[in-house]
């Protein structure tokens, strides 16, 4: 399987995208929903800006998944070597180290450490050494970033949706739209109605996702209901069900524990599968592979599958809660539901946290049981 869909088999509306990006010169932000083609419209975009001038364009993106894929879609594109592809944290680092700009506290947290760079950053005298820069999942950056990327690029094209955001930034869309043109894809092609559905409980903009997807698939999202005790035995089921389909399979969880401990249960059951314990592992990650890709929800965004199993949801996990404490839960929920290109399925035990637990699946979704903005 080619891990890019064929030029040939875009809409006219992503296409017509693709001309102006490649053709004009003014900044351009382009939004829409998951599934929409924004990576695509990136790729296809750098191919033809490639080809047809001398200018060699960062790409940026802001996790190690993300940029594995877009590394193997460059490849298979041909032009890997035209470019310069990075992730935005070390980005920023490594343009701090050549000005000598070092954190002075070195016990100091990560994020203290990286605000203070960026603050440095911001007062140094800086030039515009990139003729363009393209930024993936621009809802993810922080204002101190996306004022620098201006600083330092001739032409800056963005793509990405702000109902996805799973950090905790003050950059919004106002920002993108004011800084040149703005562009917004109004089809969803990768998964169908019924997901469409489920997802758009868990939308900040409540979103019409129904309405603008292509495909109308009477596939449900199937909701499976098992004790803890049993969780990772259903999982090996499931994949053993699916896996005769010769398709992508991703795993997702918001918690890093519970992938490990599946991974383990996997290894034992000598149920074939990837588990990365260390991101940076991601940037060598064969996404054509049908081998079942275990993942976590941030590390998830940008990609898709054809088959997506959710777990972890659970109240009694770390992670949930600080995604809860930090109200960035629903958007990982939306994240996570939204990979998936066909099939969905939600494992649920008795820790499930209510978002998901009271969700029911019928002849069409009718929603929870409870209004979601109580919970969140």
């Amino acid at each position: 399987m080619s891990i890019l869909k064929p030029y040939n088999q875009l809409s006219e509306e992503q296409k017509g995208v693709i001309r102006r990006v490649s053709r004009e010169s003014d900044n351009l932000f382009v939004e829409g929903p998951p599934g929409s083609g924004k990576t695509l419209i990136s790729l296809y975009a750098l191919r033809d800006i490639v080809q047809e001038s001398n200018v060699k364009p960062l790409l940026m993106m802001y996790n190690q998944s993300l940029y594995g894929y877009l590394s193997s879609a460059l490849n298979a594109l041909g032009i890997r070597d035209n470019l310069t592809i990075v992730t935005k944290d070390k980005f920023f680092w490594d343009m701090a180290r050549i000005r000598d700009i070092y954190p002075p506290d070195p016990k100091a947290s990560y994020g203290e450490k990286y605000d203070y760079l960026l603050k440095k950053l911001a007062d140094a005298t800086l030039s515009k050494e990139h003729d363009i820069t393209v930024v993936d999942e621009v809802q993810d950056l922080v204002p101190e970033e996306w004022e620098l990327i201006k600083k330092i690029s001739h032409k800056v094209l963005t793509l990405g949706d702000f109902d996805q955001g799973i950090y905790g930034t003050s950059l919004n869309n106002e920002s993108l739209i004011n800084y040149g043109r703005f562009e917004k894809l109004t089809k969803v092609f990768r998964f169908h109605k019924n997901i469409a559905k489920l997802a758009k409980l868990f939308s900040r903009k409540n979103d019409d996702l129904v309405g603008k997807v292509h495909n109308d698939s009477q596939t449900q999202p199937t909701l499976i209901d098992v004790s803890s005790s049993e969780e990772l035995s259903k999982i090996v089921e499931v994949v053993n069900q699916i896996k005769s389909y010769k398709e992508r399979i991703g795993i997702i969880s918001p918690d890093i524990s519970s992938l490990k401990q599946l991974s383990k249960h996997f290894e034992t059951n000598q149920v074939e599968h990837k588990f990365y314990t260390e991101n940076r592992d991601l940037r060598s990650h064969d996404f054509t592979s049908k081998t079942p890709l275990l993942i976590t929800s941030f590390s998830a965004k940008g990609l898709e599958f054809e088959h997506v199993i959710l777990f972890g949801f659970d109240e009694n996990s770390n992670s949930v809660y600080n995604l809860r404490r930090k109200g960035q839960l629903q958007s990982i929920i939306y994240v996570s539901i939204t990979r998936t290109n066909s099939n969905l399925y939600i494992i649920r035990t008795e820790n499930c946290i209510p978002e998901l637990q009271n969700i029911k699946i019928e002849e069409e979704i009718t929603g929870p049981i409870i209004d979601i903005d109580d919970i969140f």
